[in-house]
C-alpha cells in the first residue's frame, strides 16, 4: 500500500487547513460588504485553486490589482510535485535510472530559464514562472533522497566538496557576469539552484544527526513548535495582513504616535498570525494528523 499511504498522510496533512481557506476567502468573506480585500479574480477562477493548479493561471493570467491568495502558488506546485513523483519512483525501481532522470529535469530547468531570459519571451519572465523558482529545491531533495539509497555515505564523504564548488560555481559567476555589466539574471541561471543545494545538505545533515550543532539549535523546543504551527501561518498570514494592515496602522497612528504605525501593524500581524496558526493546528488539523496512524 506505498501508494496509498504515501497520498493519504499527505492528503491529512495539506487538504484540511487549506480547503478551510478557500471555503473562507471564496465562498464566505466575499459576502460581506466593505471587505478592505478584493476577492473577484480568485471567485471567478476559483476552480484553478480547487484543483491545486492555481500557479498556472497565477503565471499565465495574472492578477492586476489583487494578490490575497496569490501566495499559495507554491502549494499547487508541491501538490504537482506530490502526484508525479511517487509514481515516478513506482515505475522506475532502479534508483541510478531516477537519479539520471532528475538530474536532467534540473539542467534543462535551468537551460529553460536562461533561454526565456536570452530570448526575452513576450509575457514570460524567469522570475515569475513559480514551477522554475521551486523545481530546483524539488529536484535536489529528490537527488539527495536517491543518494542516500544507492550510496548513504556519498554525502557524507564529500559534503565539504560539494560546498565549495557551488561556492566557487557561484564564484565564477560572479566575475563572468561582471563582464557583462552584471546583466546575467543570478537567480535563473544559478542561485536557485545552489542556494536549493546548501540548504538540501543542511537538511541532509540535521536528518542524520551528523553535526551536534545543528542538531542542538534545531531541535529547540520552540524552533519545533514553530514548524508544527507554521503551515497554517503560511496559509494565513498573507490575507490576514492584507485585511487587518489599514486599521492596525491608523490604530498605531493615533494612539501610538511615538511608534512607527508599519513596525507596530507588521509585528501585531505577526504574532496574531503565529496565534491563529497555533489555534488551527491545536483545534483543526491535528484532527486529521492523528488518523495518519492508519496509514503507517
Amino acid at each position: 500500500h506505498y501508494l496509498r499511504n504515501f497520498y493519504m498522510r499527505r492528503v491529512l496533512r495539506v487538504f484540511p487547513i487549506y480547503y478551510l481557506a478557500l471555503v473562507i476567502f471564496l465562498l464566505i468573506l466575499p459576502l460581506i460588504p466593505g471587505l478592505p480585500v478584493r476577492l473577484d479574480y480568485y471567485v471567478a477562477n476559483q476552480v484553478w485553486l480547487w484543483t491545486y493548479l492555481q500557479n498556472w493561471i497565477y503565471i499565465f493570467r495574472p492578477a492586476v490589482d489583487q494578490s490575497t491568495l496569490n501566495h499559495l502558488w507554491s502549494l499547487a506546485v508541491e501538490e504537482q510535485f506530490y502526484l508525479l513523483w511517487p509514481l515516478a519512483i513506482a515505475l522506475v525501481p532502479r534508483p541510478r535510472f531516477l537519479l539520471v532522470l532528475i538530474s536532467a529535469v534540473l539542467l534543462l530547468t535551468v537551460g529553460l530559464r536562461t533561454w526565456v531570459w536570452i530570448n526575452s519571451v513576450e509575457g514570460l519572465s524567469y522570475f515569475s514562472l513559480y514551477t522554475f523558482t521551486r523545481i530546483d529545491g524539488i529536484c535536489i531533495g529528490c537527488i539527495i533522497a536517491i543518494l542516500q539509497k544507492i550510496n548513504p555515505q556519498f554525502l557524507r564523504n564529500n559534503t565539504a566538496l560539494i560546498v565549495l564548488a557551488f561556492a566557487g560555481f557561484n564564484f565564477l559567476f560572479y566575475f563572468i557576469n561582471r563582464q557583462y555589466n552584471d546583466s546575467f539574471p543570478y537567480l535563473a541561471m544559478v542561485g536557485y539552484t545552489t542556494l536549493a543545494m546548501l540548504i538540501g545538505l543542511l537538511v541532509d545533515d540535521m536528518v542524520n544527526g551528523r553535526t551536534p550543532f545543528f542538531h542542538l539549535l534545531f531541535g529547540l523546543p520552540f524552533l519545533k513548535f514553530i514548524g508544527r504551527i507554521s503551515y497554517g501561518c503560511y496559509i494565513l498570514h498573507w490575507p490576514l495582513y492584507l485585511i487587518t494592515e489599514p486599521f492596525l496602522e491608523q490604530w498605531s497612528s493615533t494612539h501610538l504616535s511615538w511608534l512607527p504605525s508599519h513596525y507596530f501593524a507588521s509585528t501585531a500581524i505577526t504574532l496574531l498570525s503565529y496565534l491563529l496558526g497555533y489555534l488551527s493546528y491545536r483545534y483543526f488539523e491535528m484532527k486529521f494528523l492523528g488518523l495518519k496512524k492508519h496509514f503507517e
